[in-house]
């Protein structure tokens, strides 16, 4: 939260948020901004925690299958990358 007021509540999206709505999109720009953010703030993002965060966020979504597959292609980009394990 930002800001909130009697009627209107002011809200940024965290990492983890930012990362799930790029990879609900999947484009290959959107992986690639999903790995510079993860790089850049790696210090401050959990990845378990994130992986976590995307399954329950997907589950709520009709396409599941589709989006828990975006997620396990974006985690082996980071095990190439050597930022997972």
């Amino acid at each position: 939260m930002l800001k909130e007021f009697s009627h209107l509540y002011i809200g940024i999206l965290n990492e983890y948020d930012l990362i799930s709505s790029k990879l609900f999109r999947g484009s290959s720009v959107d992986f690639e901004d999903c790995l510079m953010l993860v790089k850049t703030r790696k210090n401050k993002i959990d990845i378990k925690h994130f992986e976590q965060h995307f399954k329950e966020l997907a589950s709520y979504d009709i396409a599941e299958k589709r989006i828990s597959g975006n997620l396990e292609h974006f985690l082996e980009l980071l095990r190439e990358e050597k930022l997972h394990d």
